[in-house]
């Protein structure tokens, strides 16, 4: 599961690995949720991040309230239906410096934000779709491909979102056939790669969109 990321000034180390343009007006997003319009890049406009929204209303949908689908799952996203066109030839990079999980415990949720060990950006595995007729706005939609946490933080959430090898970039915005090839790009990382550190709660409402929220906190 991965319904809550972040992306910040780190987006500018993104842009130069990724060689494309940043928006003039690109606003940092700490509490990057779904149905906003976020940064991506897309295999329709390579050379550039643009904003999509995040969220695929699916063609079953009768309305597009609380219908958008914010993840697929990497082990049945080539065959369902609703993701198999997608992920055959309309995918995409989601740019990210960390995301957030809840963890259970007695008190209740906990929030934790989550990064690569090394603190260094990354992005998502991704699929998009056109606007849907029920969408209000005319912006393409993506969902974010997820994968089996490992075990290093599994104890706060057993899904993570796929996070790509930068060699796996060019290969996932391509207009490969090799769907086996594609599939076998979506696995999880080692339990060295990641580290989580517990947030402030005041990234459960979505208003709160600020720096102080990737932070970490000593729980008490």
């Amino acid at each position: 599961m991965c319904g809550r990321y972040s992306i910040g000034p780190e987006i500018e180390t993104l842009v130069e690995k990724l060689k494309v343009a940043l928006p003039p007006d690109f606003a940092p997003h700490y509490n990057a949720a779904p149905s906003q319009h976020l940064p991506i890049v897309s295999n329709r406009h390579l050379g550039q991040i643009i904003l999509y929204q995040w969220g695929m209303i699916p063609s079953w949908a009768k309305n597009s309230s609380g219908q958008r689908l914010i993840n697929a799952r990497s082990e049945t996203v080539h065959e369902k239906n609703t993701f198999k066109r997608a992920f055959r030839s309309q995918r995409c990079l989601v740019p990210a410096g960390g995301y957030y999980e809840w963890k259970k415990t007695s008190q209740g949720k906990e929030p934790y934000r989550i990064v690569l060990a090394d603190k260094s950006p990354f992005v998502f595995a991704g699929i998009w779709q056109p606007s849907s007729e029920l969408s209000a706005t005319q912006t393409p939609e993506y969902c974010i491909i997820t994968t089996q946490a490992p075990n290093s933080i599994r104890d706060i959430h057993d899904r993570m979102p796929v996070i790509l090898d930068k060699a796996a970039w060019d290969f996932w915005l391509s207009d490969t056939e090799d769907e086996e090839g594609l599939h076998d790009i979506l696995r999880p990382l080692g339990d060295n790669k990641l580290q989580a550190y517990p947030v402030s709660k005041r990234v459960n409402n979505v208003q709160n969109d600020d720096v102080e929220l990737v932070e970490p906190i000593t729980n008490t």
